[in-house]
């Protein structure tokens, strides 16, 4: 009994700190001092202000912004009043997020996945305790609100991962962390309550779900789909077709295999192995597979690109900052940063700086290169450094591209070094990249604001009923069936046969 009791009363405490959390309520006077407090550390570094919104509608929305902050506010409505400056900048880089621990082990989530079949979402994991929601149950609303209504507000709320008015990397991240959305912007509970209809069934039923913890969830989805997931290492080769001698390489992040390891050596290392597999297979059509590969560091993109790039190239034709970025790159604690700091940047025209290494040329690799026919598996959260190598593959009219667009702009993006703010009162952060990294590209080679692909191709019932590749199957179809966009360079003297085509 003392023990139940003791149990009892933990749980109620969290719960009560939980809500006293949430509940925390902002004055008018420290809702304007955060959000000017933002905004000053938006103007001094941010290098995309005025980019994607014209700087005075952002001024206007500031404004508009400012002056409704006149009555006394609770924590999570000012998270939700400050979204529309962030969303305004269109910059995939730049999120805001909650204070320290606002989401913890204690946060309960949704407990499933969703997926989107044309207009109708369905269920494609489920991990509450209710097991008649197979896949494929089409799924109406939660708490009383339609699914695509749902959708559609934590799409327009969060552009992180999709740069710009593109659509495709909002949409794919709100779905792919659904869950992880949902309770950061409504706030979490212990149930849900559903609609939904069985597959082959007319009846709409509904249901009260149990929502689950970040650590059951994951224990249930490994219990259940374990089979299903995913479980390719970064970098793997993967023999998929003999006859056509197609192999798919994976390639999940450029993040570095160490984290001490400054030069990126694993990351090399592994590299070299993959190509060297590719030789050895005598793999004539190469799918790279960057489906949700969010990117990481430009460096290992270029290292990627040696070895199927023509000749020697550049990664980026300009590296800009603001002036006021030195000073969270060059810090007091560390008497080295200031003189690295100016051996690898100079000041530019607008008062800024600019750095030294953008001219540097990568060579190509000569050994283990790779000339046969390249895929590209993409889709809207391959972004950042992963639309870097599909636009400098572009760029040297190589490449067939299969999917769907992808998150990052075709020109570059606003990446490289990152400050996060955090707000005095709220302690609501914002990350805000410091550099705007231009590629070397030309753009009368851009087949779209982002990289388009030259197949786009979508996910059907039944590919979500069996949890198939549909993107790498329409690919291995395209092989079998001998098209290629722009081919090898084995093949480039040979014309090539140029299709547009939807699934």
């Amino acid at each position: 009994m003392r023990i139940g009791r003791t149990i009892r009363l933990v749980s109620l405490f969290i719960g009560l700190g939980y809500q006293i959390s949430v509940g925390q309520v902002l004055t008018p006077a420290q809702t304007r001092a955060d959000l000017s407090y933002l905004k000053r550390k938006l103007d001094l570094l941010h290098p995309g202000m005025g980019y994607y919104t014209p700087q005075a509608r952002m001024e206007q929305l500031y404004d508009s912004l400012y002056n409704r902050l006149t009555s006394p506010i609770d924590y999570l409505t000012f998270f939700h009043h400050v979204s529309p400056l962030i969303a305004a900048l269109k910059d995939g880089h730049t999120n805001l997020n909650h204070r320290k621990n606002y989401i913890d082990k204690h946060t309960r989530f949704l407990p499933f996945y969703i997926r989107l079949v044309d207009a109708q979402y369905f269920i494609s994991h489920n991990v509450s305790s209710d097991t008649s929601l197979q896949r494929g149950t089409e799924l109406f609303t939660i708490n009383g609100r339609p699914v695509n209504e749902l959708h559609r507000e934590l799409m327009n709320t969060d552009h992180s991962g999709s740069d710009g008015d593109n659509l495709t990397g909002r949409r794919q991240w709100s779905l792919i962390q659904f869950a992880d959305y949902y309770a950061a912007w409504f706030g979490w509970a212990d149930s849900i309550t559903v609609t939904y209809r069985l597959t082959g069934d007319s009846l709409i039923r509904q249901t009260r779900l149990k929502c689950l913890t970040l650590q059951d969830f994951r224990s249930t989805i490994r219990r259940r789909y374990g089979v299903e997931l995913d479980k390719r290492p970064n970098l793997s080769v993967q023999l998929v077709d003999t006859l056509t001698h197609t192999a798919v390489l994976r390639v999940s992040s450029f993040m570095g295999f160490k984290k001490n390891d400054p030069f990126q050596w694993a990351f090399n290392r592994r590299l070299k192995r993959a190509f060297k597999q590719v030789r050895h297979d005598n793999v004539q059509n190469l799918i790279v597979d960057m489906q949700g590969n969010g990117g990481g560091i430009v460096a290992n993109s270029a290292r990627l690109l040696r070895y199927w790039m023509p000749k020697p190239f550049r990664i980026m034709e300009h590296e800009e900052m603001k002036k006021a970025a030195r000073a969270e790159l060059v810090t007091s604690w560390n008497p080295f940063s200031a003189l690295n700091f100016s051996l690898q940047y100079r000041t530019d025209n607008a008062g800024g700086f600019a750095s030294r290494s953008s001219n540097r040329r990568y060579r190509p690799r000569h050994r283990d290169s790779f000339t046969g026919n390249l895929y590209f598996l993409l889709n809207g959260a391959s972004f950042s450094a992963t639309t870097s190598v599909l636009a400098k593959t572009l760029d040297a009219g190589m490449g067939t591209f299969v999917g769907e667009a992808s998150g990052s702009a075709y020109w570059g993006d606003f990446a490289g070094h990152f400050k996060t703010v955090t707000m005095p009162n709220s302690r609501l952060q914002v990350r805000i990249p410091l550099k705007k990294l231009t590629h070397s590209v030309g753009a009368e080679r851009a087949n779209g604001f982002t990289i388009e692909p030259d197949f786009i191709v979508t996910r059907n019932f039944d590919d979500l009923i069996t949890n198939r590749d549909y993107v790498l199957d329409y690919t291995l179809r395209l092989i079998r069936e001998g098209i290629v966009v722009r081919p090898g360079l084995e093949k480039q003297s040979i014309r090539n046969r140029t299709l547009q085509a939807s699934r």
